[in-house]
């Protein structure tokens, strides 16, 4: 039974907690992954914006360039050799320029080139000879845009194997005709991928038409996504995205973790199928929903305090309830002295009435506290059983021998002729008030007044109990005599 108890209430707050855990954290989880695709789409959109302002940036740092002095020397110089001189050396002043951190940018730009007015590079920074006479218009398609319309430009060139970002400015003569142009381009590598996914708060990969170019996410997630990204189902949102079309927010599984991302263009840039993607781990931005675990160790609490709770409560119900059915056992047994002795307020009453019954089978009137017998319905008349009326006692009289003459009398007679004796005067008193005693049997009155007599020397330590009639307002009772 204590288990019984303590169980039903461990099972009810083991329940009422996992379930309070599993709606919390679904919750949580739910509006957190919603969140999470709205700020996604956020988050691409400011990733933009920080692509535009900083080629906005660069072009900005490149049309200074080309407009000064020495870059427009380049075009006054006689003679081709000359002329690539004076071009590599304003391509590596340009370069040193753009390495002060005071510009802005981080580290030495890629390339630098300075290019004539058909769109063939006279020279590049770092090595005189290499490049001379290429033609960009089809590689980078804003060399084209920058000499027919004057106007600076930036965009993505796929120089072989690298992917650069390139601002083109217009170099002018004296007379503002553009003569030229100058070009600075900067890798888009890891570093640069890095730099701009601390400004976005998730992790930023550059891709092309076939690979993932450069990442701020590990080798090995890097790896992953290239399957994923180039493989069904997402390879079409690549191509898509790659084309101009941004995907929504899309899932998938990256070496047994969920990830979100999002695929675009680069801003600006034609000609060149270039790309990035915002990654997002979903369970790193979903981890405020691990705070609905405190539900899970409130809930141990919880059961630890409902077990040693339970416990003492079980405890304190059980206890009373077995010592009752060890009494009462032994009452069936033949145990005619013992009572239930259970005090509890929960118990206590139930203890006191299964005591009174006891006492009615066994012939025992209960007394209340001044000795006095009264019946189970807390009365002074007498008890029936069987519809036999049988006597009640009144208040107990303790002698001690030769103290009293009638207690001494009554000691004195042989315990046959007393009980004849007790039962004659009984009768004669029920009738001297006008009762009817047809109903009273004397063996059970005798055995009556024996419990009675039993109950009173366990209780008094008395050595001999004798009961007299006495009639008292019309009542009749019998006066127990404890003899000590």
């Amino acid at each position: 039974m204590r288990l019984k108890l303590i169980a039903g209430n461990l099972i009810v707050v083991l329940l009422v907690g996992l379930g309070s855990y599993l709606v919390v954290r679904t919750q949580l989880q739910t509006g957190l992954s919603r969140v999470l695709d709205e700020r996604i789409d956020e988050d691409s959109e400011l990733f933009a914006r920080s692509w535009r302002a900083d080629g906005a940036r660069l072009i900005e740092g490149v049309s200074d360039r080309a407009s000064s002095s020495q870059a427009r020397g380049v075009f006054t110089a006689s003679g081709e050799q000359k002329r690539r001189g004076r071009a590599f050396s304003a391509a590596q002043a340009v370069s040193r320029w753009f390495q002060d951190p005071a510009r802005g940018r981080r580290g030495r730009p890629h390339i630098v080139a300075v290019i004539d007015e058909t769109g063939r590079v006279i020279a590049r920074d770092t090595d005189p000879n290499r490049m001379v006479g290429q033609s960009l218009l089809r590689t980078v398609p804003v060399v084209r845009k920058v000499l027919k319309s004057g106007a600076a430009r930036y965009g993505v060139w796929l120089d072989q194997d690298k992917l650069v970002q390139v601002a083109v400015a217009a170099v002018r003569n004296d007379d503002g005709g553009v003569v030229g142009a100058l070009l600075v381009g900067y890798d888009l590598s890891n570093g640069f991928a890095q730099r701009d996914a601390k400004l976005i708060g998730h992790d930023l990969l550059f891709i092309t038409s076939d690979k993932i170019y450069s990442t701020s996410t590990s080798v090995s997630v890097r790896d992953a996504l290239q399957q994923a990204l180039y493989s069904a189902p997402l390879d079409k949102g690549t191509n898509a995205a790659l084309q101009g079309k941004p995907t929504m927010p899309w899932k998938t599984t990256l070496r047994g973790e969920d990830y979100v991302g999002v695929t675009a263009s680069l801003p600006y840039v034609t000609g060149v199928e270039a790309g990035y993607v915002i990654l997002a781990h979903h369970g790193k931005s979903t981890e405020l929903a691990g705070v609905a675990t405190m539900i899970l160790w409130l809930t141990l609490l919880g059961l630890i305090g409902v077990a040693i709770y339970g416990f003492i409560v079980a405890n304190n119900i059980m206890e009373p309830i077995e010592r009752m059915e060890d009494d009462i056992l032994a009452v069936i047994n033949g145990r005619g002295d013992v009572r239930l002795e259970v005090e509890t307020v929960e118990l206590g009453g139930l203890s006191y009435r299964v005591n009174q019954l006891i006492n009615l089978f066994m012939g025992v009137a209960e007394e209340d506290e001044e000795g006095r017998a009264v019946t189970s319905s807390g009365g002074w008349e007498a008890v029936s059983t069987n519809s036999q009326e049988l006597p009640a006692t009144s208040s107990v009289s303790t002698s001690a021998e030769g103290d009293d003459p009638d207690a001494d009398a009554l000691a004195a007679q042989p315990e046959r002729q007393y009980y004849a004796q007790l039962f004659r005067d009984y009768v004669a008193a029920k009738q001297s008030v006008g009762e009817d005693v047809s109903n009273i049997p004397e063996d059970r009155f005798i055995q009556r007044i024996r419990g009675n007599a039993d109950h009173l020397l366990n209780k008094h330590g008395a050595r001999m109990v004798r009961f007299k009639v006495e009639t008292i307002g019309g009542q009749v009772n019998l006066k127990p005599v404890v003899i000590h």
